[in-house]
């Protein structure tokens, strides 16, 4: 049996898009040059600074990840009495809070145990996002339509500079200052939200848009949830585990493979830069296309045979250019998934239990997170960066074997309606589930 993902009362609720830029877009887009601005340099800040081990660069990478782990289906049930707007202000808040001790820690544990904190806020953050844009918006919008939307953010601001400011700051200033611009970025972010916030409140609108079409939140028990959407949390769930593994490895492997050849901090934010700009430019050009018209499979496989590419070749890197063919091949197969794990959970969330969902959406999917990148650094620290490479290239082939026989398919289909954005809904069979009532 087929889930479509449409509203109650059939037709699409739509929200402003100046109200979606500025509560969604640029809040994430903030949140998010946060995130990167610090990930180039903290494999930096962690081994030479700190003076930790690659294995444990490994284990603080995963700290997020465990954190998600650990806290989002507790804070996805919580957050169901929370407003979106009070939850993401709460969680930024926390993150700003969060950085600022990072900034002072002395030693890699007292990093670690900020950095699991912090990552606690960044699930609040994130669940409370999706939570606000999927009550907002039933009708899930055409790949190429988003790619054409988000392409200025994601292809000018959100890769390059953010990861380029990042060399220059730890080069010229010191390492452990990324924290700052971190805390910085956050702030704004929290600004942003809680004063679009008042002035909705201000001018008496319902900031959460409860009447909008949508299902009121019920009261969903976490076995309820597990036994209606084991399928599709097991199949996609598993794929987006790993595939979040292999992104978070690759932001430890590549700046430690750049520090290895002998590059500056300069050299590594550059090499960061130029793979999250290729990355963007094919999510921009081909993702959303791709899965428009041959589903989310046909994006996701291939681009995991390319990121097992990516992850054997470095073994053979000896110099910038032959790092930037690599990185090139790494943001390649990123960017054909670009937006994967989004499409699966918002294609598969019930809109009766939405926060509760994401909340064990994000369990689930963080566990790749949890043990690949501290399994990258402690092959790393016994053997060798290439051997380590090696195990993550033949983890990421186990990956596209799970896809291709476990994960049953994603596919647009086209219902009657007056318009062709009204006609474009996401088809999904993976979970198999009845209709909620």
């Amino acid at each position: 049996m087929t889930q479509h993902a449409v509203p109650p009362n059939g037709e699409p609720a739509l929200v402003s898009s100046r109200n979606f830029i500025l509560r969604l877009v640029l809040p994430g887009l903030l949140q998010g040059k946060a995130q990167t601005f610090v990930q180039p340099m903290l494999p930096i800040f962690v081994a030479v600074d700190l003076g930790g081990s690659h294995g444990m660069v490994g284990l603080i990478a995963s700290c997020y990840p465990i954190a998600q782990f650990l806290g989002s289906t507790p804070v996805g049930f919580v957050m169901k009495h929370l407003e979106n707007s009070l939850a993401a202000c709460l969680a930024l808040a926390w993150m700003v809070t969060t950085a600022l001790l990072s900034f002072a820690a002395q030693t890699v544990y007292v990093l670690m145990c900020i950095r699991l904190l912090g990552g606690l806020g960044a699930t609040s953050f994130d669940i409370s996002q999706k939570a606000w844009s999927f009550l907002q918006v039933f009708c899930l919008p055409r790949g190429r339509d988003v790619g054409k939307t988000f392409a200025p953010v994601h292809f000018l601001v959100r890769p390059r500079i953010a990861a380029l400011l990042s060399g220059v700051v730890a080069q010229h200033l010191a390492t452990r200052s990324i924290f700052l611009v971190q805390a910085s970025l956050s702030f704004c972010a929290l600004l942003l939200i809680a004063l679009h916030s008042l002035y909705l409140r201000r001018k008496s609108a319902d900031v959460e848009l409860q009447d909008s079409g949508a299902a009121a939140p019920q009261d969903v028990s976490l076995r309820a949830i597990v036994r209606d959407h084991w399928r599709g949390l097991l199949g996609a769930g598993l794929y987006c585990a790993m595939l979040n593994g292999f992104r978070n490895t690759w932001m430890v492997s590549l700046p430690l493979r750049g520090h290895h050849i002998g590059l500056s901090k300069m050299g590594i934010g550059a090499s960061v830069a130029w793979y999250r700009g290729c990355d963007a430019a094919v999510t921009t050009a081909v993702a959303g296309y791709i899965m428009d018209n041959y589903g989310l499979k046909a994006s996701a496989v291939p681009s995991m045979l390319l990121m097992s590419a990516a992850f054997s070749l470095l073994a053979i890197v000896q110099g910038p250019i032959s790092l930037a063919l690599v990185a090139l091949v790494f943001g390649v197969g990123n960017g054909m998934c670009g937006g994967v794990i989004n499409a699966f959970a918002a294609s598969l969330t019930p809109p009766h239990a939405r926060t509760q969902f994401l909340g064990l959406w994000k369990t689930v999917t963080s566990l790749g997170g949890i043990c690949v990148p501290p399994i990258f650094g402690l092959v790393s620290d016994s053997s060798t960066l290439d051997m380590a490479g090696f195990c993550i290239s033949g983890a990421a082939l186990c990956t596209a074997l799970w896809t291709v026989l476990m994960v049953q398919q994603v596919v647009p289909s086209r219902r009657a309606g007056p318009s062709p954005a009204q006609g474009d809904q996401v088809s999904v069979s993976l979970a198999n589930n009845p209709s909620p009532a």
